[in-house]
């Protein structure tokens, strides 16, 4: 969900907002209480974070550790990407029909044609998917917490301005609920919204909201298995079933497996199914009742034999367990480790340090390509899943760790520090271990030219128009003129750990945006739309801030 924040709306014009459509009609349905319920729910969690596992350490409304399995659903039971878990929160806690919605944000366009509600103007309570691109696979869904006099909707975003560049927990752990109002102009299926940087791709109602629904269709299916699991995945295998076709897909730059269900033709909502379990690992499933499509489940298996199957409607099948890691016959769980330390952290990284648990060892590993450390921990003789951690912390920057049990390693666990010390460390059952600060990037320990680039951090397409000096670091204003945004983004000269900076950016009569932190190398980018507008951008080094006039003017 990189991705992966969020908003939370005043409760007053909740009920003003509730209490106007009850006297529509004289009464609220349940569907509609609930529906607010859900609406009251994420507002009453503005600006708390992932749970306990959030640098700033919070438990939500409800007093529970986190949102669904925001802390422990990611790759090896660590922190993920939240934005899904949030809104299905709301929903379930509200008592909503959450049936079939994942942690991944197109469970939601799913759902929503499952259950015929796709809105065509935002109510409280609703999902509010979003995609890159129209009609894209979606990359973020929020929840409507109100909707205000003048058609603007309020959205609560959960997972939303985390810190990138150092995955996904990492991002996970350091963003929260952030309230965000679309303009009323905005707030439609196509609709590209600037203060969220991506386009709608629909708003989707709670089960018994109501909505539009197309009819059966029997000219085949339009989706296709890739383009449901998303961009990296490609089939590796298939099975047909009576009226469907059930896929297992890999994508080698992430390591994880996805399988999806595809009806031969729409005949309605039928129950179908789709499942994937790792062998000595996790398990997804997605049972349902659905016109096209049952999943896509996804689980990370780089290393590891995976079973999968499905069902539609009472034809059914599983697999064995096979496609073992990457599909070249990965070996199969034995009494001895089949990895290997680098075969773990990927290519390009090589073993600095080790040290010797009781049944384990922890090894540090380090990239020059990348300036990226690695820290796994390797069992000795496999004996099933046991506890085990591998943790990574940068003097004065990030840090990382992935508790869990399991069968034949933890981690890996990585952090960019090409000029700074790391403490590394790990545990397998009782035993652990955690070094002091050492192995400081060059050698040196002392501070390295910034790597990055304005325009490399911005990304393609974007070339600089203006740049402001604050003496230690410089804020730099960019440009594309394919889509007329500007980005801005504040480098340090030099590294030397982790500092306060700031970029921030706003469009005369528009949206603004910003990223304080604490970063090595550069805050930002943040980007707005501002073709025909002024803007006004700045940014700051620890106590040294600067802000522009409005200028540029589109």
């Amino acid at each position: 969900m990189l991705t992966a924040g969020s908003a939370r709306r005043s409760l007053h014009v909740l009920v003003v907002t509730v209490a106007a459509l009850a006297g529509l009609s004289g009464f609220a349905s349940p569907a509609e209480a609930t529906a607010s319920g859900a609406a009251s729910l994420a507002a009453a969690n503005m600006n708390k974070s992932a749970g306990t596992c959030g640098r700033n350490s919070t438990t939500n409304s409800l007093g529970g550790s986190q949102f669904e399995h925001s802390c422990a659903g990611g790759y090896s039971g660590g922190p993920e990407y939240w934005c899904a878990d949030f809104v299905k929160w709301a929903w379930a806690n509200s008592g909503l029909n959450s049936s079939g919605l994942t942690a991944a944000a197109q469970s939601f366009i799913t759902y929503g044609q499952s259950h015929g509600t796709f809105h065509g103007s935002a109510q409280p309570g609703d999902a509010v998917v979003f995609a890159s691109g129209r009609g894209g696979y979606a990359n973020h869904v929020a929840i409507v917490t109100a909707v205000n006099g003048d058609g603007s909707i309020v959205t609560a975003n959960g997972d939303w301005g985390g810190e990138g560049g150092h995955g996904m927990a990492h991002f996970a752990i350091t963003s929260s609920v952030v309230r965000i109002t679309i303009p009323a102009s905005q707030a439609s299926a196509g609709s590209w919204v600037p203060a969220e940087n991506y386009y709608i791709t629909g708003i989707v109602g709670p089960s018994g909201s109501g909505g539009s629904q197309p009819p059966p269709n029997t000219g085949g299916n339009p989706y296709s298995a890739s383009g449901l699991c998303g961009g990296g995945y490609g089939v590796v295998d298939s099975h047909h079933l009576s009226g469907a076709t059930v896929y297992l897909l890999y994508d080698d730059s992430t390591g994880k497996n996805c399988v999806v269900t595809l009806a031969d033709d729409d005949l309605g909502a039928v129950t179908m199914n789709a499942t994937l379990a790792v062998q000595d690992g996790g398990s997804a499933s997605d049972p349902g009742s659905f016109h096209w499509y049952a999943g896509p489940v996804t689980e990370y298996a780089p290393n590891a034999c995976v079973k999968w199957g499905g069902s539609y409607k009472s034809s059914s099948w599983t697999s064995d367990f096979g496609h073992c890691g990457d599909g070249n016959g990965s070996p199969a769980p034995s009494s001895e480790n089949p990895y290997s330390a680098s075969e773990a952290c990927g290519s390009g990284y090589g073993v600095v340090d080790h040290h010797a648990l009781d049944g384990a060892t922890v090894y540090l590993l380090y990239d020059d390509a990348s300036g990226k450390n690695c820290v796994v921990t390797l069992a000795h003789d496999v004996a099933g899943s046991v506890p085990m951690n591998a943790t990574l912390a940068v003097q004065g920057g990030a840090s990382a760790s992935n508790p869990g049990s399991f069968t034949y390693y933890a981690g890996p666990v990585y952090e960019l520090a090409p000029d700074s010390c790391v403490k590394w460390g790990g545990s397998y059952k009782s035993s652990s271990w955690t070094s002091g600060y050492g192995h400081c990037g060059s050698g040196t320990g002392g501070s390295s030219a910034n790597p990055y680039t304005a325009a490399g951090v911005c990304g393609s397409g974007y070339g600089e128009i203006d740049s402001h000096d604050l003496g230690p670091a410089k804020i730099h204003l960019l440009y594309n003129s394919g889509n007329g945004h500007n980005c801005v983004v504040t480098l340090v000269d030099r590294g030397n750990g982790a500092v306060g900076l700031n970029a921030t950016l706003a469009v005369q009569g528009g949206a603004s945006n910003d990223n304080p932190g604490l970063f090595q190398w550069y805050a930002g980018p943040v980007r707005l739309a501002a073709a025909s507008a002024c803007v006004k951008w700045g940014g700051s080094y620890q106590n040294t801030s600067w802000t522009s006039g409005w200028s540029h003017c589109g």
